[in-house]
Order: C-alpha cells, then structure tokens, then sequence
C-alpha cells in the first residue's frame, strides 16, 4: 500500500483533459449482478424457472437452448425486470460522475445490463451489446436494432400473471419475425452511433492528458484491455489507473504511466476521492520489474512488426492469445506463420490481412463485421504463408490470434528479392509492408 500512489492517481484524474472509463465484470459484480454464482438471488430473480431447469447461475440461463421460447422470454423478462428495469443508479455510479466531473469523458464496456445508460452517462459504447436491445432473427442487419425495454416489461407483467402466450413474444415490426436479443454472437449488430461518437472522442484526445479508468476487467478480457493500453503506450501524456480485486496487470510498457489498485472498487473510489491510503494495495509506477536484456531484444524485434500486442497465457490450452492492435501509423509488417494460424476480428476499424503464400498465391482477406463488404470474422493461414496486417479505418483495429506453447519467439521475414520475383503484381504492398532496416 502506499499513499503516494493514490496521490498520484488522484492527481491525474483531476489534471485530466478528459477520462475513458473502461469496465467489465468487476463492476458488475460490485454492483450486485453477478452472472456466474449460484445464490439465493437465482431463486427469487428467476422463480420456479431456476428450479425446473437447475441452472447454476444467471449466465447458463441465458444460454440454455430452450424447446420452449416462452421459457426463454420468461427468463430474460425475469432478469432483466431485476436488474435494469427497476435499476436504481449505484454508490458507484454516483462516485463515478463526481471523479469525472464536467470533463469530456467515454465509457467503454463490454457489460451488457445498460446500467452506464440507466445511470445517466450519455457517452458510452455497449462494445457486445446490452440486454435491453433486440434484431430480427429473420434479417437482423437489414431490419436494425430496436428498444426491447417496454416489450420486456409487459412480458415479465404477463408472465407473473400467468397470461402469457406465444402471441406475447415480440416480433420484428418491418417483417414480423420474431425478435431475438442484440448481444454478442453471430447475428449481433454493432451500435454503429455509439462507435463513431467513441472514435471522435478517440481521435479528439489523441494528444491530450487522457486518463484510462479500468474498472473490473480481468486479464484474459483483453477485448478491452489491450487497445485501451495501447492508448496509453502511443500518449506519453496519456494515463492508465486500474481496479482490479487480487489481478492487476500492467505490462511494463506502459508501467511508468500506471497505478494499480488491488482492491475491491468500492475501496480504491473511497482513497481516491479522500487521496488517503485505507490499506489498499497499490502498484505505483516505480513498482514494474525491469526486464533480461534477451527479453528487451526480443521485445524491441516484435514491436517492428506489431506495433501493440499482449499475450495471455494460460487462456487457450497448449497455446499463447496473441492480440495485435493495428493502426494507420503502425501496420503489422509481413512475416512468416510458422505454424499456420487463424486470425480473428475483436473490435474497432476493420483491418486487411496480406498473405503471401509459399505456392505463389497472393490473396487479402478483411477482418471486421460488415459482411456487405465482405468483411469476415476470422480465418486460416496455411504454415509459411507470409502476413502483414493494415488498419483499414481511422482508429484502430483488434484481432487475436495464437502460437504453440513451444514457440520461442523467433520472427522469420520475406527476403525483398524473392518476394518480388514470385509477386510483382504485388510491389507496392510489399514495398510498404516489408521491414527495411
């Protein structure tokens, strides 16, 4: 613990030119919503539905693969009725405000109860959508997103009851298709206003005092994590405070720009807002450890290609995630997939992949979500097959990908001449991606 570090962290919120409040799980939990436990809430939140299908917890109820639809609405109306339509704002969200002041602010959350929205903040991004949105199962990117918030309401009404019947369920009101919730998975359509609202915001503190307040975001939710730390690692004006219970990480990159604070929320506001120490463990920016010179080299040869990535091991058996954040600036240069790999789109601008194949192919492939441009999710590249990855937007773009356990590291490259001689078609793409030194 240490009262310096609070100090400092106070010190930059309130010299901030504006705050991007980051926040998953953590906070969610904190507030009293917890997808994951099995409790007496289960039970008086979803009745004798709990009961007849022995859920473990709110998460594997949503999930379930109901031969009744009317059981599927019964839950989410029952959950949702629980916790947002009857939410009132939190202790949290009250401090939250108060931190952010009259600043210019964004909330970027991979949570999906709403609660930023009910509790009045304007500026947020639902990066996975929220449980109060629905699509048309029939057409869900033609017909767009819809409210679901009153429809629920008089579902959960109905159930309690006892009137409700198929003829309840809410349908599409272009088609008549029945409605489905907007959250992350196949069909879920990004909110396109709350993402160009988030890049202005983006490319308007791009060289501001920007401070990133990380709020309940494990280290294995780097949908979140790693481009938001990447900010900071591209601003040395930028700063990173994150609250995360017994998990704070902060990769030495950005460790002179960070304070960590592993406690529960609601402890770290309360030093933050008195600038005291309670006993809060800290991590201050003189707390990271410096790395081998082997490590500085490897580090310093990897950046060349991927301008920011973080791995997360132990996430994916016998494997490393790899997360790339791309950017105009910073493209990730060609090299080798030793292995073969599949990349997969995470979030933000679409990016194109390169791929130069050891059989003389050359194709590109776009990571992203607009299908109509041919945007794809993910896809495979065969061993040996040389990528380089461009952003194709304004901001940023996150994919992930993998290496072995075994891998060591090594980064193979193209040789100009040869690559040349099999893609002339291609000599721009490879004079612009190739590494020259």
């Amino acid at each position: 613990m240490s009262i310096k570090d609070v100090q400092l962290a106070s010190k930059w919120l309130t010299e901030a030119d504006a705050i991007l409040v980051t926040a998953s799980n953590g906070l969610s939990i904190s507030e009293g919503l917890n997808l994951f436990r099995h409790d007496d809430k289960l039970q008086q939140v979803l009745g004798d539905l709990a009961e007849r299908y022995h859920f473990p917890n709110l998460l594997s109820a949503m999930g379930y693969p109901y031969e009744n639809q009317l059981d599927y609405w019964r839950v989410m109306a029952r959950i949702v009725e629980y916790y947002g339509y009857n939410y009132q704002s939190s202790q949290y969200m009250t401090r939250l405000k108060k931190m952010i002041g009259n600043k210019p602010y964004f909330v970027w959350t991979s949570n999906i109860d709403h609660h930023f929205n009910l509790a009045g903040f304007k500026n947020t991004f639902e990066i996975e959508g929220n449980w109060m949105d629905g699509i048309c199962s029939a057409h869900p990117e033609q017909h767009g997103r819809t409210s679901l918030r009153t429809q629920l309401h008089e579902v959960y009404l109905k159930d309690q009851a006892g009137e409700l019947s198929d003829a309840d369920i809410p349908v599409c009101a272009e088609c008549g298709a029945p409605l489905q919730f907007n959250m992350a998975g196949d069909d879920f359509q990004i909110n396109d206003e709350q993402q160009r609202h988030f890049q202005k915001f983006l490319t308007d503190t791009r060289h501001k005092r920007l401070v990133v307040l990380e709020l309940g975001i494990g280290a294995r939710n780097q949908m979140i994590k790693a481009p938001s730390m990447q900010l900071i690692a591209a601003n040395q004006q930028s700063r990173y405070i994150t609250i995360n219970q017994s998990e704070v990480v902060i990769p030495d990159q950005i460790a002179a720009q960070s304070v960590g604070f592993s406690s529960t929320i609601a402890d770290a506001f309360k030093e933050l807002a008195d600038r005291r120490s309670y006993g809060a463990e800290t991590q201050g920016p003189g707390h990271h450890q410096e790395k081998s010179s082997d490590a500085d080299a490897q580090e310093q040869l990897m950046q060349k290609f991927f301008p920011y990535y973080m791995i997360d091991p132990g996430f994916r058996p016998n494997s490393r995630p790899l997360y790339l954040t791309i950017d105009k600036q910073h493209p990730s240069y060609l090299h080798t997939t030793k292995y073969g790999q599949s990349f997969m789109y995470d979030m933000g601008s679409t990016v194109r992949v390169h791929c130069f194949t050891t059989d003389g192919r050359y194709y590109q492939i776009r990571l992203g979500l607009d299908k109509a441009k041919g945007d794809v999710h993910a896809f495979y590249a065969d061993p040996g097959t040389f990528v380089g990855i461009e952003s194709l937007g304004d901001s940023f773009g996150v994919i992930n990908t993998d290496v072995p356990d075994s891998d060591k590291g090594e980064i193979y490259v193209p040789r100009y001449k040869e690559l040349l001689r099999v893609f002339p078609q291609q000599k721009e793409i490879i004079e612009r991606l190739l590494l020259s030194e």
